[in-house]
């Protein structure tokens, strides 16, 4: 015989081991049990006696087990939100974070100034990944012409899904490595979360080194190396006065500002996340 929410809710929270390296939060395993249901996070507390099915109480338990192991939520139910949107992701593209939603106002409103003076506006998301930055742009703009570029086919694929399942008309995918092999000056908005950490640093969580790509995580040159080619290669497909936002890591935004202007970038502004950290940076193609 099934559970109902609140007995199976109760099991597990007392089943969990106390002394495991990884914790299982009650806020994950709502947020679990309510994706498999089907249902908002409300349900769960306003139906306390609603009678699971065989199978989804399986599911609910095995995914309990993947948590317990240290695999992140977003990777066990298959998807995260995104500045209200939600996206397929699996361990070949990064989880989306909170903190890269700051960044979203930002370029809808260098965007609609654009597109105020040209009536179009062309935005690619360079290294897109899960496409979460250039999908929701394409949600927002439907007007706008996204191009999302990335490497990785098994990426490429966690983002033909996640196109397809919102359906846009103003979206492409090509696979590239950054921006090569484009057409000059054909941007008006350049966007990237490019790998940032350093090899080597202890400075990262454990679940994120175990479970995340390495290769959309780290970069050489104190992790800046794909930062710098992000510039260069931006150099050539902006238009003049075209706009470079970029998120990086912290205690790089001094290297990243003199690059910028070395390769003739201007207005370069400095954007803080949460913890005040200075994590992304815009600048213009002069």
């Amino acid at each position: 015989m099934s559970s109902s929410i609140k007995d199976l809710l109760e099991s597990t929270i007392s089943h969990i081991p106390k002394n495991s390296q990884y914790s299982v939060s009650q806020k994950d395993l709502k947020y679990c049990l309510a994706n498999i249901i089907g249902k908002k996070k409300e349900f769960l507390i306003t139906n306390p006696e609603y009678i699971l099915s065989i199978s989804e109480e399986k599911v609910f338990l095995k995914s309990v087990k993947l948590l317990n192991e240290g695999i992140p939520l977003a990777y066990v139910i298959g998807n995260q939100e995104f500045y209200g949107y939600k996206y397929s992701v699996n361990k070949h593209v990064l989880i989306p974070r909170p903190e890269t939603e700051i960044i979203i106002p930002k370029i809808l409103q260098y965007g609609d100034s654009v597109f105020k003076k040209k009536n179009n506006i062309m935005l690619i998301d360079a290294g897109s990944g899960s496409g979460c930055i250039g999908l929701t742009i394409a949600g927002e703009r439907p007007s706008w012409k996204i191009l999302l570029t990335e490497k990785s086919l098994k990426a490429i694929d966690v983002l033909r899904e996640n196109s397809h399942k919102y359906k846009y008309k103003n979206c492409s995918i090509i696979a590239s490595d950054w921006l090569k092999g484009l057409n000059k000056n054909i941007a008006d908005i350049i966007i990237s979360n490019p790998p940032y950490i350093e090899h080597g640093t202890s400075q990262i969580d454990n679940t994120v080194f175990k479970y995340e790509p390495h290769s959309s995580l780290f970069s050489s040159d104190r992790g800046l190396k794909d930062i710098k080619t992000l510039i260069f290669e931006s150099k050539l497909a902006l238009v003049k006065g075209g706009f470079l936002f970029m998120e990086n890591g912290l205690g790089q935004s001094e290297d990243i500002i003199r690059n910028l202007k070395e390769n003739y970038y201007e207005d370069i502004d400095i954007i803080l996340d949460y913890n005040n950290i200075k994590r992304f940076t815009v600048s213009r193609n002069s």
